[in-house]
């Protein structure tokens, strides 16, 4: 039938094998020369982008609320072209910023660096570049509470709060004609209203974000995404 068709027509590529391939292909679609050709470096001190800079956590980073960091330079930084002349030395400071929204499951810390602070005391603004750990992986991994326990326990105190509120509410007689007494509708209203806020108010341990901790000594690289042009090599 049409309908059969149409699904199997939907499903012919189910693991999107084609969009990966148009992926892979879309950058040499056009077979030829490249339409940019090698730029000459600028300057004998430079420091190319895809290059790392080593370095070490001084402050440590909890993602409970956002803060800035700092870090110092852990080896010298040579020049990309000669890896001779020294450009960033042991013991520059690094300025930074780290991103605090974390969402369920996550466990790495996003980390961007702004500023290179060098011994004699002059700054180098690099913008945004990102913290990369040791193997290369964005962001920074280290010590992750999911707090399992606020959250299991806020579900069972819940639970035991429902448990009680059905406890204190009087028996519903249906057979009995009479109306509630005096002291079984207050006992309703205070079960009723309490539960109400009871479950509100320990509902919200179940939307807590999980909290990253990264300690000081943690290493790392800043991994270079521009050219950086020094103006001669550090002395």
């Amino acid at each position: 039938s049409a309908a059969l068709q149409s699904g199997i027509g939907q499903n012919a590529d189910p693991n999107g094998q084609a969009s990966k391939q148009q992926f892979f292909n879309q950058d040499i679609a056009d077979l030829g020369y490249l339409p940019n050709s090698v730029v000459p470096q600028m300057s004998p001190f430079e420091l190319k982008r895809g290059s790392v800079i080593p370095a070490t956590l001084i402050t440590g980073i909890n993602s409970d609320l956002p803060g800035r960091i700092t870090a110092q330079v852990s080896q010298n930084v040579y020049d990309s072209a000669t890896g001779r002349r020294l450009l960033i030395p042991q013991g520059a400071k690094l300025f930074g910023r780290y991103d605090s929204e974390v969402t369920f499951g996550q466990n790495r810390v996003l980390v961007v660096w702004t500023d290179i602070i060098f011994p004699d005391g002059s700054t180098l603004q690099i913008g945004g570049m990102a913290g990369t750990d040791g193997a290369g992986y964005g962001g920074f991994h280290d010590q992750v509470d999911n707090h399992y326990l606020r959250t299991f326990g806020s579900a069972i105190l819940v639970a035991l709060i429902g448990a009680g509120t059905e406890m204190l509410l009087p028996a519903d007689n249906s057979t009995s004609t009479t109306v509630d007494s005096a002291s079984d509708a207050a006992r309703r209203s205070f079960a009723e209203t309490f539960s109400q806020i009871s479950e509100q108010t320990v509902s919200k341990n179940l939307n807590v974000q999980p909290t990253l901790e990264i300690r000081p000594g943690y290493s790392f690289n800043v991994l270079v995404d521009q050219d950086i042009v020094f103006p001669n090599a550090y002395r």
